[in-house]
Parts: C-alpha cells; sequence; structure tokens
C-alpha cells in the first residue's frame, strides 16, 4: 500500500513499509511532512486484522478523513483523502495498484487571471481567489473552495483575507484569517503557491527547497583532510546545528554546504538537482551569515536594513514596500526600540540580530549561519537561537554551525563533526544514548575520551538516484536586481554623512596643505608639483582601505546577486569624487593664497582632474591586493616616493639616463608635470625671462622639443605645440583604465578568500 500527496507541499509517494507509519513534522517519524502547520508527530497509519486504520496522535490542526476530522481510530479506504493540517494526501494512491494515481495527483492545476492562464497576478484592485468561474482567479482544483480567499488593496498596502474556504488559507505556513502582505510572504491556497513581491504574486511549484543530502564530502588542508567523506541531510522546516570541537571542520562543512567553498569531491543535492553544478541558479535560494558581524557600522539600523533590502530586491519594487518589509523585519528581530541607532553603538546580541536580519530581508527558504552566537552573553544567545527556532517553524531551513550545548533542545536534529567526519547526526535526545553522556554539555569530553576513528560516519544515501542531474529548480524569488550603482553610491554618501568628522578632515586636508604650499614656496612650478603630488597621495590614501576592509560585505552581498562591477564603480565614482573634489580646493587655496595662478590654469585643472582618476584607479589596485587595511596604509608610501623620484620635477628629464627616463615617462606624475610644464609655456613668447621663470618647464619642454625635431625652442617664436599634453592626458588615462580592469581582476579573486 502507498500515500500519496496531493496538496499542500510538493508531490511525492511512498510506500508503507511497515504495519505502524507514523506522520509529522519530525525528523524522527517515518513519513515526514515539512509543513510547520503539521505537528511534530501529527497522526499514525496503522495496518491490523487485515485492515488499515488512522488515528490522530493529539495534533494542534487535527486530522480529517474525506473532508471529516477524525476523533478516534478510523478505518481507511483506497482513494480516500486524508487532511494532515494544510496537507492532503491520497491513501492507496501512487502505486502500481493504483492506475488512478495520474489523475489524482495534479499539483500543476491551472490558475486563471482574466481568463487565461497565467503565473504571474499583477494587483491593483480587490481579487477574488476561488474554484468558481466568477472568481476574479480561477484556481482550478476540488481541494479550492469557490471562494476561497480575496485581496484588497488599501492605504497600508495590501490585505490578503481568506474568505472562510474549508481547507484553509496560509501564510509563511501560518493559517490566518486576515494578513497583511510583506515583501517575500508565501502564500498558499489549496495545492497552490505564490510569493508576494510588493506588486504582484508570482506562481512558484514549491515553497520550501525540499531536501537536502550530501555525501562524500571531501576538502583538504595545508596538514591533511579537512573534511574527510562527510554526509549530511536536511529535510525542509528543519533546525540542524552543527556541533563539534574546534577544529573539527564545522565551518568547512557549512561552506560546502552552502556552495560558497565547494568540496573538492562528493556531492551536495537539493532534491535531485547538483547544488555544485547549479550554483548560479540556486544561489537566490538561501542565506548566508558569516560569524562575524557583516554591517556598516556607521549606518542605523533602519539605513543599513533598507540599502540591504534595495540590493535584494528587483528594481521597481515600490518604496513603501520596502519600508514596510523593513520594518516587519526590525519588529520579528526584537529590535524596534533601535531603528536610529548606529550598529556600532548596538550590543553585541543586537549587531549579530541585524546581521541575520540582512539575510531575511530576502526570506530564504534556506538560512546557513556559522557560529551565530559566538561572543554572546548568555541571555543574547538564547534570544537569538530562539528567533532560529521561530524561522524554521515558519518553513525556513536552518543550519548552523556552533560549539554551545546549552540551547540545542531547541533544534531538531544536531550533527557532530569530529576529524572533519559527521560521526552522528540525529535528534539531541538520541546523542545523548549514542554517546553514554547524561547532558550534552558532556559531550566533547566523551569525544576526547573515544577513539575517533573508532565512531563510525554518518552516510546518507540518495534515493532514487537519478541517471542524470535534475534541472535547477525556479528560483523562489522573482529577478534579483542587476543595476545597483545608483543604490551603492546612495549607501556611500550615508556612510559619509554619518560621521561629522569625515566633512571635516575633506575639508581641512586640501586648505591646510594648500595654505602652506602658498605660505612656503615661492616658485609657481613648485606649487604645481606640491599640487599634483598631494592629489596623488588624496587619492592613494583614500582609496586604498576602501575595498580590503568591506571585503567581507562584498563577498556576502557578492553572493545574492551583487555585480562586481557596480560594486567597484560605485567605488571608483565616490573615490574619485572626493580626490576630484580635494584637489579643487587644494588648487584654488593655493591661488587664493598667492593671489592669482601662473601659466594656463584650465590645462592645469585637467591635469590635476585626470591624476585624480589615476590615483584613484592606483588606490583601488592596492586595496584589492592587500590583505588587511594596515597593509594597504603601508603599501602607500612604496607607491608614492617613486612618483617624487621620477616626476621630471626633483630630477629634470635632461638630467635623466635614458633608462630611468624610459620609466619617468610611464610615471603618472611625469604625465602631470608634463601638463604643467606646457601650462607655463603654452602662448608664451620664448625668451630668456621665461627661461629664468620656469626653468623646469623651459628645460623639459626644450628637451622634448630637441628629442623630437633636433632643434631647440627659438627665441622669439610663440609656443604652441600642445602635443605633449594630449599624450600626457592619454597616459593619465591609460593609467585610470588600467588601474580600474586590475583592481576588478584582483577583486574578483578575492570573492571567495
Amino acid at each position: 500500500m502507498s500515500i500519496s500527496i496531493l496538496a499542500g507541499l510538493p508531490p511525492r509517494s511512498e510506500l508503507l513499509r511497515s504495519d505502524s507509519v507514523v506522520i509529522g513534522r519530525a525528523a524522527e517519524v517515518d513519513l515526514i511532512l515539512g509543513h510547520p502547520e503539521v505537528s511534530r508527530r501529527h497522526c499514525r497509519v496503522l495496518f491490523e486484522g487485515g485492515e488499515w486504520f488512522i488515528e490522530d496522535l493529539g495534533s494542534q490542526r487535527g486530522t480529517a478523513v474525506n473532508g471529516k476530522r477524525i476523533s478516534g481510530r478510523t478505518a481507511l479506504r483506497s482513494g480516500d483523502q486524508i487532511q494532515v493540517g494544510p496537507v492532503t494526501l491520497a491513501f492507496g494512491v501512487g502505486s502500481d495498484e493504483s492506475p488512478g494515481a495520474a489523475e489524482l495527483v495534479n499539483p500543476l492545476g491551472t490558475v486563471l487571471y482574466m481568463g487565461k492562464p497565467t503565473a504571474d497576478i499583477p494587483l491593483g484592485s480587490d481579487l477574488i481567489f476561488g474554484r468558481s468561474d466568477e472568481a476574479d482567479v480561477v484556481l482550478s482544483d476540488p481541494v479550492v473552495s469557490r471562494r476561497h480567499a480575496m485581496i484588497e488593496s488599501g492605504p497600508k498596502g495590501y490585505r490578503l483575507l481568506d474568505l472562510h474556504s474549508k481547507s484553509g488559507s496560509f501564510v509563511n505556513g501560518r493559517r490566518f484569517d486576515e494578513h497583511d502582505l510583506v515583501i517575500g510572504d508565501q502564500i498558499q491556497l489549496g495545492p497552490f503557491f505564490f510569493i508576494y513581491d510588493g506588486r504582484r504574486l508570482v506562481r512558484v511549484r514549491r515553497l520550501s527547497v525540499g531536501r537536502i543530502i550530501a555525501i562524500g564530502l571531501t576538502r583538504h588542508g595545508d596538514n591533511g583532510p579537512i573534511l574527510n567523506r562527510a554526509g549530511f541531510v536536511a529535510e525542509p522546516g528543519q533546525f540542524i546545528g552543527i556541533l563539534g570541537p574546534s577544529g573539527a571542520g564545522k565551518t568547512t562543512l557549512l561552506d560546502a554546504l552552502s556552495g560558497l567553498r565547494p568540496a573538492e569531491s562528493g556531492k551536495v543535492r537539493f532534491d535531485q538537482t547538483d547544488l555544485y553544478k547549479n550554483l548560479g541558479q540556486l544561489r537566490s535560494l538561501f542565506g548566508y551569515v558569516p560569524q562575524d558581524d557583516i554591517v556598516h557600522s556607521d549606518l542605523t539600523v533602519t539605513e543599513a536594513l533598507t540599502f540591504a533590502a534595495r540590493l535584494r530586491l528587483p528594481a521597481g519594487t515600490p518604496r513603501p514596500e520596502i519600508v514596510k518589509l523593513v520594518d516587519h523585519t526590525i519588529v520579528s528581530l526584537g529590535l524596534a526600540d533601535r531603528v536610529n541607532l548606529k550598529i556600532g553603538r548596538l550590543s553585541g546580541g543586537q549587531r549579530k540580530r541585524v546581521s541575520v536580519g540582512v539575510e531575511l530581508l530576502s526570506r530564504p527558504p534556506l538560512l546557513f549561519l556559522d557560529e551565530p552566537t559566538s561572543g554572546l552573553d548568555p541571555l543574547a544567545e538564547f534570544k537569538l537561537m530562539e528567533l532560529l527556532r521561530h524561522l524554521a517553524d515558519t518553513g525556513c531551513t536552518v543550519i548552523c554551525t556552533t560549539h554551545v550545548m546549552e540551547n540545542v533542545y531547541l533544534m531538531d536534529q544536531i550533527a557532530i563533526v569530529s576529524d572533519g567526519r559527521v560521526v552522528f547526526q540525529g535528534p539531541p535526545e538520541e546523542a545523548r544514548s549514542r554517546f553514554g553522556v547524561i547532558r550534552l554539555s558532556s559531550l566533547y569530553d566523551a569525544l576526547q575520551s573515544i577513539e575517533s576513528r573508532a565512531l563510525p560516519s554518518f552516510e546518507p544515501t540518495l534515493p532514487g538516484e537519478p541517471d542524470h542531474d535534475a534541472p535547477a529548480p525556479a528560483p523562489l524569488t522573482t529577478n534579483r536586481r542587476t543595476f545597483s550603482l545608483p543604490i551603492l553610491l546612495q549607501r556611500q554618501l550615508a556612510i559619509f554623512k554619518a560621521d561629522p568628522k569625515n566633512l571635516i578632515i575633506l575639508l581641512a586636508q586640501p586648505i591646510i596643505i594648500g595654505s602652506l604650499v602658498a605660505w612656503a614656496a615661492s616658485d609657481p612650478q613648485l606649487d604645481q608639483f606640491f599640487a599634483y603630488l598631494a592629489t596623488l597621495w588624496f587619492g592613494c590614501s583614500n582609496s586604498a582601505q576602501e575595498i580590503v576592509k568591506e571585503l567581507p560585505i562584498y563577498r556576502r552581498e557578492r553572493l545574492v546577486g551583487l555585480s562586481r562591477w557596480s560594486y567597484l564603480t560605485s567605488k571608483f565614482v565616490w573615490m574619485a569624487s572626493l580626490t576630484a573634489s580635494q584637489s579643487l580646493l587644494l588648487y584654488a587655496t593655493i591661488a587664493v593664497g598667492k593671489f592669482g595662478v601662473h601659466g594656463n590654469f584650465q590645462w592645469q585643472i585637467i591635469g590635476l582632474i585626470l591624476l585624480a582618476l589615476a590615483a584613484t584607479g592606483i588606490g583601488l589596485t592596492t586595496s584589492a591586493f592587500a590583505r588587511s587595511p594596515m597593509q594597504a596604509v603601508m603599501l602607500v608610501p612604496l607607491l608614492l616616493i617613486p612618483q617624487i623620484l621620477f616626476s621630471g620635477f626633483t630630477v629634470p628629464a635632461k638630467d635623466m639616463t635614458p633608462p630611468v627616463l624610459n620609466l619617468s615617462q610611464i610615471m603618472p606624475t611625469f604625465a602631470a608635470q608634463r601638463i604643467a610644464d606646457v601650462s607655463f609655456l603654452i602662448n608664451q613668447k620664448i625668451s630668456g625671462a621665461l627661461a629664468q621663470n620656469y626653468p623646469i618647464a623651459y628645460l623639459n619642454i626644450n628637451d622634448w622639443v630637441r628629442s623630437r625635431t633636433g632643434e631647440r625652442l627659438k627665441t622669439g617664436t610663440v609656443y604652441r605645440e600642445i602635443r605633449p599634453v594630449w599624450v600626457a592626458c592619454g597616459s593619465l588615462s591609460l593609467w585610470t583604465i588600467g588601474g580600474f580592469i586590475c583592481s576588478y581582476w584582483l577583486l574578483g579573486r578575492k570573492e571567495r578568500g
């Protein structure tokens, strides 16, 4: 005899292989129904005296047969429909002895809107959902009532109302009468599943990622295997902890399961889909919370979550819906009284909850967390674990690493890792008897006393493994945003404005340096030298730490689809704008201090702006290359000092040997000096007074003319040759483009650490 899922969960059939089959949500039951409205031990199907019976096990939602709720043991006949909470089962359907199974199992019933089949239902006016032809959205399945549910619009957005339907309506796995929709809400009406994206309902095949199975995961480190043929299983809606002593391989296993750092060998499957072969398509199914609190500490809770939501949600999502989503997430995190507080001023537990909240914005059906309770006090740890338990109860599969045992009773299962192997996976209560300990806090001592090689490995199997991999399932969310540059720039501005000292420093640097140059230097050529040297320093120092200090945040956002091009372009545009602004302010300060400027100021300003762009590219390359902010800071002087030596000012070009001159000619400061040289001579009559007033410029340009024509600058002629300027501008442009390309390539190499 067999039993099949008709509605409420992805369809499948199971043979009843014993005389007593317990059905429920818990991992230890015989038939697992991963729906939060199904009790852990919901009902039992048993065979006695040649007949099949069913009995309810005290479930919260009760059990019904053919629409009638049962109170005791009830006989079953082939073809009976069993209602287990929101899940409809067909008894005796799905095996070879039931030829009508194909007609009964129809999880892809038709959705009609405006009389046409559709997967997208736009929202605007009020809509009635039901089986009747008079409904606005017709759901063709007998489980759906004639008038099942209604969506109405109001001043606060859209509200979903159940119209006293027989099988009930569910949002995020919970039955409701009225519910205000929030972006990401998962709606179930009979066997039909929808996701609300702020503008419409999008039909999906399922609301869970199905079963996750990993077998034979192996990864090697410098001192041997970190993972040694590790196995793992997770059912939908479970809360599973990966436990083990330090260095056991917990984080490596988590990274392998999530695809963040795939195992060198072995398989991870979501149902019948290979994770590693379909990582790009499956990435939207999960969220990943690293051990560190990777959020911008200068932003408030509301700002951080709002920018995170805008980056994760599709373009065109209405702003009021984003605000509602952020407010809903803040309330669920228990941070309603901290909305306007900077994250850097929150407690450790509150920062961790914000970090979790960033991932919850996209409502992932699968959430990975690496040591989420690390560094938290016992109360904060309990509140966070309680939050994760609540998430699992809403249908989200939660998998986290931890070494703390006090709150494992909140978990459905624990997986114990030792020497890179999963030596146990099952309910926490079973672990106590397995390792002979009274309290799980004694487990680590027991592991040390047991020879690890004597412990058998947990080795799941792949039931019904196909000959070839199934295609990746459609993502549960709609298409993510692909162009994020405006949002990233707005976030840069918000971070900059968060601390008034940033503006003070930005303005003070060029004003102080410019004032000192105007006061101490008497040579206009020296003024220009200091101006472009300071510009190079501004650009390199501003950008040198920008990528490396945000690398963990970038890696996290890259997992949810952030474009590397958008991220790097936002950094380049922002840093280049700051550097150019400082450069122009420095130039203006020197000009005011000297009561004017010498030479052609248009070319001088163009040269400084182009150098600001080139310096930004150099700084970002340095930041993408460095392994830490400190290392980036130490590299800046190493880059700047050669620029002074090979600029053509401290050592004029005519005094350089050919090898030195060849090296100098590719330097950005040499190009900036060449533009400054031309700015002093352009449209000026060549004379002894000109050579005396601008000796460096005269010598450099005279050497350039002689190298190309074999003649010197002719006295009495007006200098009009601007070819050196165009060459210099081209050189600075190449430095800018090259810096962007190098930083783009280096950033790509660091995406996964």
